[in-house]
């Protein structure tokens, strides 16, 4: 296999819904890519049937625990975060894009198999940072047997793969454009929707943007007020119409009205 779309799901069922979603996000694409998740064997198998049934191809991994214990304390989610390095090691690959399970795919970006490895997209809050929710990366033994060594030593400004990653690849910032990933693919739901909420800017940015980063709130798991909630239900519905109504559309449209309202009311 030459090229794959990649995602984890770890600890558990509970972000099945965002890799559901993803999946139809890369179909409704236009995408032949294969696409990979990894799974670990606290996965149930309602969830494995599930996502065989929608086009997944599933690897069995082990978890990777997160090496800081006061981190996982303060941030439990971030115990497991660290198994999505596999990734690097995929065998039978030459070039993954690697998404996490909280992305949404709004324009074909099978562009990016043409990036070198290893390229993201800037972070929001820190730009001079990449953001690790995209990745394209050329896995082989080697590169995750230098991950695995450097676990124990390498620190990272979040507690999570993030940071640890910016520490691996430290001259992201300063390498050739080619590895810098334009923001549109990689972009947090709340500037989404900050910028969908401006008439002169809304067209632009549908045609701009590329993947939805849903960092601050997951819309499965209750009410998303921070934005994008219209867009991740739409695709949601698509892949479980038995679950679609008007009144939950009309209730993920005042989602993210609410959030347009309060950004109108903090601007004056």
């Amino acid at each position: 296999m030459q090229h794959a779309y990649v995602t984890t799901l770890c600890g558990g069922d509970a972000y099945l819904p965002g890799v559901e979603v993803l999946g139809r996000s890369l179909a409704a694409s236009g995408t032949r890519e294969p696409r990979l998740t990894m799974v670990t064997s606290d996965v149930s198998t309602e969830a494995r049937a599930r996502l065989r049934a929608q086009g997944w191809e599933l690897v069995d991994v082990d978890p990777i625990e997160n090496p800081s214990a006061e981190t996982v304390q303060l941030y439990p989610r971030f115990a497991k975060t660290f198994t999505k390095l596999r990734a690097f090691g995929l065998a039978n690959t030459s070039k993954i894009v690697l998404l996490d399970a909280d992305t949404v795919v709004l324009r074909n970006i099978d562009d990016l198999f043409e990036r070198p490895g290893f390229a993201a997209a800037p972070d929001f809050f820190l730009p001079d940072r990449f953001n690790s929710g995209v990745m394209v990366v050329e896995p082989s033994p080697a590169l995750f047997a230098r991950i695995c060594d450097a676990l124990s030593s390498v620190g990272g400004y979040d507690g999570g793969d993030q940071g640890f990653l910016n520490e691996f690849f430290p001259d992201w910032y300063a390498r050739p454009v080619s590895y810098r990933l334009p923001a549109g693919y990689n972009l947090h739901h709340f500037v989404f929707q900050f910028l969908m909420g401006h008439t002169a800017l809304k067209d632009r940015v549908l045609s701009e943007v590329r993947v939805l980063h849903f960092t601050l709130q997951k819309p499965w798991m209750g009410l998303t007020l921070s934005g994008g909630a219209e867009v991740w239900w739409k695709f949601f519905f698509e892949a479980h119409p038995e679950e679609d109504t008007s009144w939950r559309r009309g209730l993920h449209r005042l989602e993210d009205w609410s959030f347009d309202g309060i950004v109108r009311v903090l601007g004056g």
